[in-house]
């Protein structure tokens, strides 16, 4: 890089340093969707790279070539200028975790060809797509949550009515913990192989709890979740929430980027300790599955606890497990 160049550079990162506002909550969600980081995280590194005049910035010619195709995985310029750093100072590092199965969930902001839910649910059906209350840029803000197959479809009705890219959606992927509990096995479960004989139906009345869609139900925290205050700002309950001491069996805490706890299968007779509680509505255990993000899964348990007498009960119940081990810090 020759020495105008890297002046011409320095003064764009200049420029927008002094032009960035303190990071929005639409901010907060595109990064956490993007990399995983908790709102905290991300907030602290935003600010970070936005008060950084040495990061590299993209010019305006750069991104207006590949602006059409990130911006369609989720990116804005500043998140994919980050992503380009991610990968320069680590090459092996993997993209970030995206699926576009049907189980996916997408938001993006109402306007343009959209401007209500109305004109949305004229397109793709009244049940295809939800109306979301939030906060975008200018404030308060409309958005529209739908689903991967009518992702698509919006995109191909789009395509066909010539809306030109400037006026089309930006698709922002919901990071959540997958939860798809098996009603003909005891799948997943934490520290067992659920493919074996054992764990499967063994007579057509056979059960297996939690199921995919049963409320109340107990979960299990090892993390932060175990803070009253922590737990009761996430699922935004007017009182402090009632934990229970409480332990299971077939798993191991392991460490993820330094200072996150991760569950993850161990020895039939290993245990964790830490605490339970009662989720009552699926709302409530969105939102804990959104504050996990897709790097952990929702899987069964079984909880020890000690009632009123002092003796120990199981609970049939729930938590998170991070999925990919090989990211988790060395031992």
């Amino acid at each position: 890089m020759d020495l105008l160049q890297y002046l011409e550079e320095l003064a764009v990162g200049v420029n927008r340093c002094e032009q960035k506002q303190e990071p929005t909550a639409e901010d907060l969600v595109r990064w956490n969707c993007l990399f995983g980081y908790p709102a905290s995280e991300a907030l602290d590194v935003i600010v970070r790279l936005r008060a950084n005049i040495n990061t590299h910035r993209l010019s305006d010619e750069q991104w207006s070539i590949i602006k059409t195709t990130k911006g369609a995985e989720g990116y804005d310029r500043e998140s994919y200028e980050h992503q380009l750093q991610l990968w320069s100072t680590n090459p092996s590092r993997p993209s970030p975790l995206r699926t576009s199965n049907s189980t996916s969930s997408y938001v993006f902001k109402l306007g343009g060809p959209f401007p209500d839910i109305e004109s949305l649910q004229h397109v793709v059906g009244v049940s295809s797509a939800e109306a979301r209350v939030g906060y975008g840029e200018d404030g308060h803000a409309n958005f529209a949550r739908v689903d991967g197959p009518t992702k698509r479809v919006i995109e191909e009705w789009l395509e066909l009515q010539s809306v030109p890219v400037t006026h089309r959606p930006t698709f922002i992927l919901l990071s959540q913990s997958p939860k798809d509990l098996s009603n003909t096995s005891s799948h997943p479960t934490i520290g067992i192989d659920s493919t074996l004989p054992q764990h499967r139906m063994r007579h057509l009345n056979h059960s297996f709890a939690p199921s995919q869609t049963e409320y109340p139900v107990w979960y299990f925290f090892y993390g932060t979740l175990m803070d009253p205050q922590t737990l009761q700002n996430c699922i935004s309950i007017p009182y402090l929430p009632h934990l229970i001491p409480a332990s299971i069996k077939g798993g191991r805490l392991r460490s993820w980027r330094g200072k996150y706890k991760a569950l993850v299968d161990g020895p039939a007779d290993a245990v964790v300790h830490g605490y339970t509680y009662r989720v009552g509505f699926a709302d409530h255990e969105d939102c804990l599955r959104f504050r996990e993000t897709q790097a952990y899964e929702v899987v069964r348990c079984r909880i020890s606890v000690d009632n009123v007498e002092g003796v120990k009960e199981e609970i049939e119940g729930l938590t998170f497990r991070f999925r990919d081990p090989e990211e988790l810090d060395v031992d």
